[in-house]
């Protein structure tokens, strides 16, 4: 037998006889009924521990070889945590010292040396995983408990029924020393799957970045737009919350997680079927096709119109007291007349040109500034106390929007990445705001509700997480496909057009 298929075996075998012994000499203390069944979610858990390393023997399979390197370090990581945690006789602690040097071995032999950008991957991949669960409270540091004992309960014992979020429904509680683990069968299969999908996106991100020097100035939107994404698949527990909000706030995160689910599948069938291959993506090219026809000119100005009208019907009914959503969002929508703006007396001819770069940065900085001011919860006050700071506030949007587009026609090489940039920072405070509500329990804008700042920040989050990943297509996109490409299919249309 080959070394790997041996180790592999051995950890099987090891790891049932460490899980088999601690149930028998009850080192495991699960507490189980038949109204919460924590047994059979705990056995889902450890049963892969036992199972996958016999995947060895099917690593022909590439997709399985994938799961099988992403398993052995999950494994590897987990068996390192209970060494350092869970310390009660020398016989376990030399059981999993040996379980842990297989892993290291396999790893090293396989992949390290063999095929080190695997390697890469499996990192990669492990790194995202413990980040999700840190930041989603899945593993949290707490007060420490007898090192004896690995204590497992239903999550139904700390919080009631209708302050758990869908994604922990008949979920548990590990309890390992000064580590508490929350989880559950639908969840950690579902944050493996999301882990692996921004390890082999971003695998194949970089590979694009690495075959096109040029292709370097946009690393850092790219990444920007990623830690977007993943920050939306980022779901707590909401037990802090009020009931009704706990509610909403499972809505809202649900949601938010199916649609960046959505949006990592379609990046990674865009980088699989297009962008390496190098061929042309139609939606792409057909977005552009609106920007540049005839009537969206005539739709940005009916946009900018109708926008102080709806603004002044807002006023009329005091909606800009009673709504968060109207209060920010009409002044969000005037910062993108102000952009149409813009975009309409360049139709016309009036371009300005900005030559020098210290004030394309200066506005960039003053144009984020003037519009992302009134998020501050100070700013916020006084813009819904007195009316005229209310329309100063929205004006003041659309200048923003105008600089922005200004700016936008004057740059070349990051046409792209500004775009993102914009997309991210409405991104992040909506990201900021949701988060405060949802962990922290704080409510920024005591005169509208933490469930206002709670729909209100998802709104806008689900809105820009869009534009900021077809920005992101896009720019892959113009650096996968070779220069040439757009020079051939033009000489090809050309000769089309004579021959007719």
């Amino acid at each position: 037998m080959k070394r790997e298929v041996v180790e592999s075996l051995l950890i099987s075998i090891f790891t049932a006889y460490l899980f088999f012994y601690s149930f028998y000499t009850n080192v495991f203390v699960i507490f189980s009924n038949i109204y919460y069944p924590s047994i059979y979610q705990f056995l889902f858990f450890i049963i892969p521990y036992v199972a996958l390393p016999l995947l060895v023997f099917f690593r022909k399979n590439s997709i399985i070889d994938r799961i099988y390197l992403y398993f052995l370090f999950i494994g590897l990581v987990t068996f390192i945590v209970l060494l350092a945690t869970y310390i009660v006789y020398i016989m376990y602690e030399i059981i999993i010292f040996l379980i842990i040097a297989f892993y290291a071995d396999i790893i090293e032999e396989l992949y390290f040396n063999k095929k080190r950008s695997l390697f890469y991957r499996g990192a990669g991949f492990i790194s995202i995983l413990i980040a999700m669960l840190f930041i989603s409270k899945f593993l949290v540091i707490s007060t420490p408990v007898e090192p004896t004992k690995i204590v497992v309960d239903s999550i139904y014992a700390d919080f009631p029924i209708e302050k758990v979020p869908y994604f922990f429904y008949y979920g548990i509680i590990m309890r390992i020393n000064y580590l508490y683990f929350t989880t559950s069968i639908q969840s950690i299969v579902l944050y493996i799957i999301l882990a692996a999908l921004l390890t082999e996106n971003y695998y194949m991100i970089f590979k694009i970045v690495r075959n096109n020097s040029v292709a370097k100035n946009m690393i850092s939107p790219t990444l920007t737009g990623g830690i977007s994404a993943l920050s939306c698949q980022c779901e707590g527990l909401t037990a802090t919350l009020p009931t009704i909000a706990a509610a909403l706030a499972t809505a809202v995160s649900t949601t938010l997680l199916s649609e960046s689910i959505v949006l990592l599948l379609l990046s990674n069938f865009m980088l699989t079927v297009f962008l390496n291959r190098k061929t042309q993506i139609k939606i792409v090219s057909q977005i552009k096709n609106i920007r540049n026809s005839n009537i969206f000119p005539v739709m940005a100005i009916f946009f900018i119109l109708i926008t102080p009208i709806a603004e002044i019907f807002g006023i009329y009914f005091k909606l800009e007291l009673l709504s968060l959503i109207f209060f920010f969002g009409i002044n969000i929508l005037m910062f993108v007349a102000g952009i149409f703006f813009m975009y309409v007396l360049t139709k016309i001819g009036v371009q300005p040109r900005i030559q020098s770069k210290y004030l394309i940065i200066s506005l960039i900085i003053f144009s984020s500034i003037i519009m992302f001011i009134w998020f501050i919860p100070y700013f916020t006050a006084l813009a819904y106390t007195y009316y005229n700071i209310f329309l100063l506030m929205n004006l003041m949007a659309f200048v923003s929007g105008f600089i922005v587009y200004l700016i936008y026609s004057n740059i070349d090489t990051l046409k792209r990445a500004y775009v993102e940039y914009n997309a991210m920072m409405f991104s992040m405070t909506a990201l900021i705001i949701f988060y405060i509500a949802l962990i922290e329990n704080t409510t920024l804008y005591p005169l509208y509700g933490i469930e206002q700042q709670i729909i209100f920040s998802a709104i806008l989050w689900a809105t820009a997480l869009p534009f900021m990943w077809l920005s992101t297509i896009d720019t892959l996109y113009q650096y996968s496909v070779p220069k040439n490409y757009y020079l051939k299919n033009s000489k090809k249309k050309s000769k089309n057009f004579s021959e007719d």
